[in-house]
């Protein structure tokens, strides 16, 4: 019977080890399943970048011409790259077609500025995961700009230049405040920014460090070649800033006045206060304040050159031409490829025609 009694009690000493041993794998096996689930959703959160094969073209869809220009600076022939707006068309209201978003869903990247055109801001929604896309908005630093510049320049004294400069910087203070305050992607303020950043050389830098990353990101095979182009650009666009400096330090006028507010970036980079007939959005019909107002900034500065645009109507800007006894001129804001030359051609040419307008020596 003793002998009975300890071969039950090892037996059931042996199954309650089983069971327990059962118990542990299958706690074991939950646990690991549950790491497994774990890893998975981390690996998704962070997943890799969107690479191309080694010698595939890398295909780069851009909004508009300033940004197909870096794109194209970058890469030379290592890219394909494509604009949605067609050359003579003002991208500020484009309209993509469906066939045009397909289109814009087969580039490996996608640069743009969100609030810019609508449009292309619901079509980049549209086209999913597959191409990375870059918010230029960011590293271009947008801020706030006033639509229409009240000029308080009086004749050609140095103290209203002063006075004018000083506008100037104010206007961009409060704006990079604001800015700062929205930084983490308030998208309900996107088209209250100015847009214009690619009319600064130096923010155009910016916007080009910006790309070359991503283009090595995404191409890290011809990482090497990306970084040679844009020390390239960054020398040109470095030059043109200079230039620029240069040409616009000893001027009898501080003011220039132009057909929409496009140019506040340049304002702001050269100590200079633009006067607009309208304000940021270039098909906005000027209001008989605005142009009442226009009317002042000729009277008050002796400034005699209104400068219209290659694709907004320029009878507003003629209209106060003829009745002020001032002369038109075409500055462009560059928002589509020129007819000749690059940006940087282009930019040239409206530094020579500020200078003109504005009497730098």
């Amino acid at each position: 019977m003793r002998m009975i009694r300890m071969n039950v009690s090892q037996a059931r000493s042996r199954h309650l080890h089983r069971v327990v041993a059962l118990g542990a794998t299958l706690m074991l096996a939950a646990g690991m399943s549950a790491c497994s689930a774990l890893k998975g959703e981390s690996s998704s959160d962070a997943s890799a970048p969107h690479t191309i094969a080694p010698g595939k073209t890398l295909t780069v869809s851009t909004s508009f011409y300033p940004i197909q220009f870096l794109a194209e600076a970058i890469g030379g022939k290592l890219v394909k790259v494509s604009t949605v707006t067609p050359s003579n068309v003002e991208p500020h209201d484009f309209e993509l077609s469906g066939k045009e978003t397909a289109e814009l869903g087969k580039a490996d990247l996608i640069a743009y500025v969100p609030g810019f055109q609508p449009s292309l801001d619901k079509a980049v929604k549209e086209v999913g995961s597959g191409p990375t896309v870059v918010d230029l908005s960011k590293p271009a630093n947008l801020v706030h700009h006033e639509g229409v510049e009240e000029e308080h320049e009086h004749g050609e004294e140095a103290a209203d230049s002063t006075s004018a400069m000083a506008s100037a910087a104010t206007t961009a203070q409060a704006g990079e405040t604001e800015h700062d305050e929205h930084a983490e992607g308030d998208q309900g303020h996107d088209g209250d920014l100015d847009p214009h950043f690619w009319l600064d050389p130096d923010r155009m830098i910016k916007v080009a460090e910006a790309l070359e990353s991503s283009f090595a990101q995404i191409d890290p095979a011809n990482a090497n070649d990306y970084k040679a182009g844009l020390d390239k650009l960054k020398t040109a666009l470095t030059n043109l800033d200079n230039q620029y400096k240069q040409g616009l330090t000893s001027c009898q006028h501080k003011t220039f006045i132009t057909s929409h507010a496009a140019f506040g970036y340049m304002a702001e980079r050269y100590g200079l206060t633009q006067a607009s007939i309208s304000g940021i959005d270039p098909e906005a019909e000027p209001s008989p304040a605005e142009m009442a107002n226009i009317k002042s900034v000729v009277e008050k500065t002796g400034v005699k050159t209104i400068f219209t645009e290659e694709l907004v109507s320029d009878t507003p800007a003629k209209a106060i031409a003829a009745e002020t006894g001032a002369e038109t001129s075409v500055l462009s804001p560059l928002e589509s490829k020129p007819e000749r030359g690059d940006y940087t051609d282009a930019m040239t040419t409206n530094l020579d025609r500020l200078k003109s307008a504005m009497v730098c020596k």
